[in-house]
């Protein structure tokens, strides 16, 4: 969860303070330094997942929500737990990308809420080894969407938003409805859900900005119907 980003320094800056107490030397261990960059930090790069927190000593009981686009996870916890495994999917490598909301939930007895925690986490396929890229600008691929997509954003990209604090996204159906979607980072990953949802078919307007920042970016995508499509005359 993001609450226990800082577990991982300080258990890195015990290890050490462990070892020259005892005047040994450890085998290399990897650190993590991309501290503050939320899309890094989003990312899931095993079918596994650990999710550890600090259980609230208020609570009786918890309850785990883990939901993306795709597929969503429930479980309860009637004791004190401090970790889960989240098996991402069934085979290694996710069969479809995804943006997961994670929610823990804790309990005083007769279900009052104690305290929430929530995070997200983002599976792209180029975190579990290659991927195909489309080199070709003008390729009708780039303006077309077919299924649930996972945006990726980042304030880094534009020298204009160097002092960027927090991001809009925004979709909009063309004549249909818009969603705004406000984070307070400047860096991570968006979820549209397209399928079994109202979007429909058409064109689609998407604006990606960072208040405050004069940064703006604009695409059109078009969604069309599935299947077969014959034009007669």
């Amino acid at each position: 969860m993001k609450k226990n980003r800082m577990a991982v320094f300080l258990g890195a800056a015990m290890i050490g303070v462990i070892s020259s107490a005892f005047a040994a030397v450890s085998g290399p261990v990897f650190v993590d330094a991309a501290y503050g960059d939320d899309r890094h930090w989003m990312t899931v790069f095993t079918n596994e997942v650990s999710l550890t927190w600090e259980w609230n000593t208020n609570a009786s009981q918890a309850k785990l929500e883990v939901t993306g686009m795709n597929s969503a996870v429930t479980t309860n916890f009637l004791s004190e737990t401090a970790s889960f495994l989240w098996r991402v999917s069934v085979g290694q490598v996710p069969a479809a990308e995804d943006v997961y909301d994670v929610t823990l939930t804790f309990y005083k007895d007769g279900g009052t809420v104690v305290e929430t925690m929530t995070s997200r986490l983002a599976v792209v396929v180029g975190a579990f080894g290659g991927t195909v890229v489309n080199a070709v600008s003008n390729s009708l691929a780039w303006q077309r969407v077919k299924e649930n997509v996972v945006i990726p954003y980042d304030a880094s990209w534009f020298e204009e938003a160097t002092n960027a604090v927090s991001t809009k996204f925004v979709i909009a159906k063309v004549t249909g409805p818009v969603q705004t979607n406000t984070f307070d980072g400047v860096s991570g990953f968006v979820g549209w859900k397209l399928r079994h949802s109202g979007w429909g078919y058409g064109a689609f307007d998407l604006s990606l900005a960072f208040p405050g920042a004069a940064v703006e970016r604009s695409v059109e995508l078009t969604r069309l119907i599935d299947g077969t499509a014959v034009s007669v005359r």
